[in-house]
């Protein structure tokens, strides 16, 4: 036991060691926001984006120095903010930043002919430039490498020496953690399951058995990926189960977010694509094919079997049947169920938006009705049709016309 000197000595290191750790965390955030002119980060976002997006700032602007990221209507001095929705012109004209970034149709709109007397990045893509501005001031804070001793790595497991692999962990024999990968805090890395480089695994992340994850995979806290797919042979009025021999594979810069399940499959893997963000608590059920850079927005549902295309986007909330496939492109309103096969691109919308209650319990009873009236509706068709036999018929619409 200490006595008590050794106990009050104890907790003034530990004090000490506190305060020291808190001063190189402070250190290392003011290195990460140190300011930068306009024109490094306007090149910096060049590279980041591979050329793809360019921008052009107003004369003189170059040598602007930037210390933040902020919203029009708080942005000041040494701030830059940016327009992405059209409908925030005004807030965009009376913005107080250093520099102001939109396209060049909302500066028309904004200034008309006359040049706006303050500094301006004029860039196709706004969003996506305030995207890769934040990753560039604001990087994410790179962990030691290393295993804690307090992790559980089985004998065959392979961790590449640049890994970060938390308190808590499991990784199971077989398993390949691969360079630069960081594993969170009590997440279990299953038996045979491959992590690509820069892969981020954050705590309490569950990876089955089996399961390849790509390059640059972001995975959040209280994900499953690779649980058996719902899959039952009835018999009898019981049901038997089937084993999910499958895997679940994902391709390079894939997020999937927090509490999402996606199932492994039956026979074959359940594949999501290159690029695909996937959001909080969305299901995907075993064999799902999910394509190259699709976005399914929180509590969206893939039954088994669902082949989702490239490029598609569904609202929250959306549900999908199952067995079927959804054309490129396509957009998946919030809330809409989708029954079968969606051959065409298109906007597809299908649930009633919020209204008032009495004006929802009014259509409800129509809604409620309409076997009755499609009924009658018919019978009046039939009626017509009788009619329009009889030689009287003609005579009768001339006066009813009249």
């Amino acid at each position: 036991l200490l006595s008590r000197r050794q106990r009050q000595m104890c907790i003034r290191d530990s004090s000490q060691i506190s305060r020291i750790i808190f001063l190189i965390r402070a250190i290392q955030m003011i290195q990460q926001t140190a300011p930068m002119t306009l024109l490094e980060l306007v090149d910096r976002i060049k590279e980041k984006s591979n050329d793809t997006l360019l921008s052009t700032i107003s004369a003189n602007g170059g040598k602007a120095e930037i210390k933040s990221i902020a919203p029009l209507e708080t942005a000041g001095h040494g701030d830059v903010a940016f327009l992405a929705n059209s409908k925030y012109r005004d807030a965009a004209g009376a913005c107080k930043a250093t520099a102001l970034v939109l396209t060049e149709e909302d500066k028309q709109a904004i200034w008309g002919e006359k040049e706006p007397e303050r500094i301006v990045v004029i860039t196709r893509n706004p969003y996506a430039w305030f995207a890769y501005a934040l990753q560039i001031i604001f990087p994410q804070e790179q962990p030691e490498p290393g295993v804690d001793t307090r992790a559980v790595v089985e004998d065959g497991a392979v961790i590449d020496s640049t890994a970060t692999v938390e308190a808590g962990v499991v990784i199971r024999k077989g398993a390949q953690v691969g360079p630069y990968c960081f594993v969170g805090a009590n997440s279990v890395i299953g038996e045979g399951v491959v992590l690509g480089e820069h892969t981020r695994i954050y705590p309490n992340v569950t990876i089955y058995y089996g399961c390849r994850i790509g390059r640059r995979n972001i995975i959040h806290s209280g994900a499953v990926i690779g649980a058996d797919g719902f899959g039952f042979a009835p018999l009898d009025r019981q049901y038997v189960k089937i084993p999910q021999i499958g895997a679940v594979e994902t391709g390079d810069d894939v997020e999937i977010g927090a509490n999402t399940c996606i199932d492994r499959g039956a026979l074959q893997n359940t594949t999501i694509g290159q690029g695909t963000k996937i959001d909080d608590l969305v299901m995907i059920g075993h064999n799902c094919q999910v394509g190259k850079n699709v976005v399914l927005s929180g509590r969206t549902g893939l039954a088994g079997s669902t082949i989702i295309g490239d490029n598609v986007q569904a609202g929250g909330g959306s549900g999908f049947a199952g067995h079927l496939k959804v054309a490129a492109g396509s957009i998946i309103g919030g809330g809409a169920g989708v029954p079968s096969s969606i051959e065409k691109p298109d906007y597809y919308a299908g649930y009633m938006p919020a209204m008032p209650h009495r004006e929802f319990y009014n259509i409800l009873s129509v809604i409620k009705r309409l076997p009755e009236m499609r009924r009658q509706l018919k019978h009046l068709a039939e009626k017509v049709d009788f009619l329009k036999k009889e030689p009287q018929f003609d005579s009768f619409v001339d006066v009813a016309i009249s």
